[in-house]
Formats: structure tokens, C-alpha cells, sequence
């Protein structure tokens, strides 16, 4: 088959959750393009090489601020985002066109579908979620989101259908008919191997600009209180740098080998709360401690979500005391998943139909 691989590009998460799939789509002689843009398409390239095409996204004005809420703000740059969209949806079709595609998966991507093949939809974030949790704003971008995503043949979570990871987020829904979700499972690149959990903390710094640089800093300057061996990844694709710190390891960033290397060496991941990176703790059965971006309600609420479950402990970045909240992460259990990754990945194939 020839299919389009549409990633959005907002942090790198939708870009390595979507890693497992389009191998074994790549591994099973399908013609894979990826159509994503920035950071996403860096890594993509470097990871994938000459298995895939690549073609550049038009990019998705990020809806990411440190003053208002996501979902608030995600409603200011709607207009801007609908017309992004318009412009996507024509790319694709021209794209569709020219290569005879047979399927589109889209990441996130809501323009990312056309008349010419089957589209599916890869979402794990159908309600975006309001301070304070107000229904008439939920409902509202629930609606918003269902009204965006009908044109897909089917949406596929990358969760539980109980015992879930996301919560409100993609459950306990609204508008969107129950025939047309479909819960796989978790999606991670990661892969668990035996190694000695040599490795006391992995600092994984990712997401959107500038918060992702915020955290950096914030970090950085309280490693000094934690003792035992220490790494970090930046999250920074591009030249590869390694520096040594007092007990640290900085790299600006973890090719797959080495990502998958520290992690499973390590017996606490600190990181912001991101959906990619909770699924990957929970793939290697890993404790975490969490710091949700400022002003990003999704990374807030599973955040508070997953402490009230009793799997992780999480902290605002503003009150982050690095020595104690670190000994306080280490009382929780982590997320035991039914399945993982290597089952999701043909609860997916099965979903999209592809052969």
C-alpha cells in the first residue's frame, strides 16, 4: 500500500509514538511518506533514513502559553488553525493525487484526510479540558473536536478502555459515536532490555519552545542537590553534543539506541508530563516524576490524574525543589498496562485496515 504518515509537529511526542508504527508499516513493504514539519522531521529522518519519503507540513500555529490555558488559547488561534487546515486538506489531496495513495494516517493532524483514500485519525486528546473543569467550555471543544474529525474514517486512542491513561481526555464522551473510537493501547518507541539500573535520574527535557528551554534551566540549576549518577537529554535534534557536569551526562539529544539504553538503566525518569512520554514510562515499567508546562492543561490534568491514581508523583514548575520532590516520586508504584506497544501496534494495523 501507499500511505501518508501525518504527524503533527507541536513537541516531538506525536513524532516518536508514531516511530513503532510506521516501522513495521516500512518493515511490511508499504510506501510510507510522512508529511510533518520542524523538529518532528528531523528526528523522522534520522531515525527512518531512506525507508520513508518525506515531505514538508504546512505548520500548525501552536496553541502553547504560559499565561492562558490550552484550551482557551486553543480557541483564540482557531480561526488561524482552520485556515491551516484548509491549506493542509489541499496539500494532501495534490499529494494523494500525485502518488496514488491507498490510506492516510493522520497524527493529530485534522486536515490530513481526502475523498481519494481512507483517512484514519491517531488522537488521544478528543476533550480539551478548561481550568477549573467548566462544562459548557469542555463541551464546546469536544464539539469543536468531533465537528473536526468527522471527515476521518475512524479514531484510533492510544489508551485502555478502562484502566486508562488519559482519563477525561478521551473518555467519558460527549458527541463522538462509540463505534467510532477505537482504544489500542499504548504507543512508545521504547523497548524494555535487560540492563543494570546503574542510572539514578534521567532528566528527558522535550516539548514546544520556549517552555522547553524553561525547563532546561530550571533543572539545571537545581542538579546540583541530587546525588548519584545523572543524565540528561535535551531533547535538541540536530548536532549531536555530550558533556560531562559534576555527576551528569548532558547530551543534546538520544538516538533510539542510546534513548532506549538510559532509559532502561534508569530507576527514576523526571520529565514534563507529556502523553508520549507517560506511555513510555509505562512500556519499560518505570517510576517517573512529573512537571507539567505552565499553562498546558493537558500536561496538568494527567499530571494531577495520575498522582490521584497513585502511579506518579507530579509538581508545579514553579514550586519544583528538585532534592525533595524526587524523594517523594519514589513512594509510587507507576502504571502496570495490559498490553504494550508490540500488541497496539496490530490493534492499530487491524483498526486502519491495513494488510
Amino acid at each position: 500500500m501507499k500511505i501518508i504518515y501525518s504527524l503533527c509537529s507541536w513537541g516531538l511526542g506525536h513524532a516518536t509514538r508514531g516511530l513503532p508504527v510506521i516501522r513495521r508499516l516500512v518493515k511490511d513493504a508499504h510506501e510510507v511518506i510522512v508529511y510533518t514539519s520542524g523538529r518532528s522531521l528531523e528526528l523522522l529522518k534520522s531515525e527512518l533514513g531512506g525507508g520513508a519519503r518525506y515531505i514538508t507540513s504546512v505548520p500548525y500555529p501552536s496553541p502553547y502559553s504560559d499565561r492562558i490555558g490550552f484550551a482557551f488559547r486553543f480557541l483564540k488561534t482557531a480561526p488561524k488553525i482552520i485556515g491551516v487546515i484548509k491549506e493542509e486538506t489541499k496539500d494532501i489531496a495534490k499529494i494523494a493525487q500525485e502518488n496514488k495513495i491507498d490510506l492516510i494516517i493522520s497524527d493529530s493532524r485534522f486536515g490530513s484526510y481526502c475523498k481519494f483514500a481512507p483517512s484514519y485519525l491517531l488522537f488521544h486528546q478528543l476533550r480539551f479540558l478548561a481550568p477549573l473543569r467548566l462544562t459548557p467550555a469542555e463541551m464546546l471543544t469536544e464539539y469543536y473536536n468531533h465537528y473536526l474529525q468527522d471527515k476521518f474514517e475512524k479514531i484510533i486512542v492510544p489508551d485502555y478502555a478502562e484502566n486508562s491513561l488519559s482519563g477525561d481526555l478521551s473518555h467519558n464522551l460527549r458527541y463522538f459515536k462509540k463505534e467510532k473510537v477505537e482504544y489500542i493501547g499504548i504507543l512508545s518507541d521504547f523497548e524494555k532490555i535487560e540492563a543494570d539500573a546503574d542510572i539514578d535520574y534521567l532528566f528527558s527535557i522535550s516539548g514546544p519552545e520556549p517552555t522547553r528551554t524553561e525547563l532546561e534551566e530550571k533543572l539545571l540549576s537545581q542538579i546540583h542537590l541530587l546525588k548519584g549518577n545523572i543524565a540528561v537529554s535535551l531533547g535538541k535534534p540536530g548536532r549531536y553534543t555530550k558533556e560531562v557536569v559534576g555527576n551528569a551526562v548532558i547530551y543534546s539529544f538520544l538516538e533510539k539506541k542510546r534513548r532506549d539504553e538510559l532509559m532502561n538503566r534508569a530507576k527514576m525518569v523526571v520529565s514534563r508530563s507529556g502523553y508520549t512520554t507517560i506511555m513510555d514510562v509505562a512500556e519499560i515499567d518505570k517510576k517517573a516524576f512529573f512537571i507539567p508546562t505552565p499553562g498546558q492543561t493537558e500536561q496538568i490534568y494527567l499530571a494531577n490524574h495520575l498522582e490521584r491514581a497513585g502511579y506518579f508523583h507530579s509538581v508545579k514548575q514553579s514550586k519544583l525543589k528538585l532534592d525533595a520532590d524526587t524523594e517523594e516520586a519514589l513512594k509510587y508504584n507507576g502504571f502496570k498496562p495490559p498490553w504494550k506497544t508490540a500488541e497496539s501496534v496490530e490493534r492499530f494495523l487491524k483498526a486502519a485496515e491495513i494488510k
